[in-house]
């Protein structure tokens, strides 16, 4: 009777647990997304999640169940008639779950993911992508558009500022280095370049280029969201915490204009 009991209950706290996480799915799993790569991320999330809601809610249905059910109901200690006790069925299907769950997971999103990623960046290397240069020093970061003849991007006040067209394939190139003190280029720290919206982070390492591949989907800015910034996300020395930049996505046309803009500004 405890067995039927308890797998009525764990059916029904399943069913409501992926009820909940299926109605979460439709707010977003992420808090802020700007780019198909942070889509991509956020359906990993839920189908991990989906797979294990019954998992948990087993084991939290077990312990709550067990609690409730054998619990003492007496202030008096009372002596088991089984002191060691074990179901190997159990402990073998258990084991052998634990393994299948953690195969699919390694196949699918992850080695999945990262095929899928690698079949996407080998598939840019024809194409014409919107190349940023990313400069990361203690503590600010430096952007430039090299196709565009741009060495500083920054706004009207000085500030360094990342703009991105929306539908546009972005290559991100990363280094670690002080472009001030050009006697000791990797002379550095890491950092970790990171747009919260864009569900992607890449550490920026001295002496090392690395790449970030992102397809803005969406026009925003980190007026209309704080999750639209570059934030360091590797302590990097006291000034980490303010190591950030605002990121706006705008359309091609207002892409084009502050282009001019730019060019501008590194001619005065």
């Amino acid at each position: 009777m405890d067995l039927l009991w308890f797998t009525i209950i764990w059916v029904i706290v399943s069913l409501l647990g992926e009820w909940g996480l299926h109605a979460l799915e439709h707010l977003g799993l992420y808090y802020y997304t700007a780019s198909a790569q942070a889509i991509a991320g956020e359906k990993a999330v839920a189908f991990i999640l989906t797979v294990l809601v019954p998992v948990i809610s087993f084991v939290i249905v077990l312990l709550v169940y067990n609690a409730i059910r054998f619990r003492s109901r007496s202030n008096k200690p009372i002596l088991s008639r089984h002191q060691f006790r074990d179901n190997k069925l159990f402990i073998g299907s258990w084991v052998i779950l634990s393994i299948a769950l953690n195969i699919l997971f390694f196949v699918h999103p992850s080695a999945s993911a990262v095929e899928q990623m690698f079949n996407s960046e080998e598939a840019r290397f024809n194409r014409n992508d919107l190349v940023v240069n990313v400069t990361a020093r203690q503590w600010e970061w430096i952007f430039s558009y090299p196709q565009y003849g741009i060495q500083y991007a920054q706004d009207t006040n000085g500030n360094s500022t990342l703009y991105l067209p929306v539908n546009r394939n972005v290559r991100f190139v990363l280094r670690s280095y002080d472009p001030y003190h050009t006697y000791a280029p990797y002379i550095g720290v890491i950092h970790d370049f990171w747009v919260p919206a864009f569900g992607l982070k890449q550490d920026i390492i001295p002496g090392e280029t690395r790449y970030e591949y992102v397809h803005t989907n969406k026009i925003t800015s980190y007026d209309v969201d704080p999750m639209v910034r570059v934030q360091c996300a590797e302590v990097c020395g006291p000034g980490h915490p303010y190591m950030e930049a605002p990121v706006h996505v705008v359309s091609q046309t207002d892409f084009a204009k502050w282009i001019q803009v730019q060019k501008k500004l590194q001619q005065s």
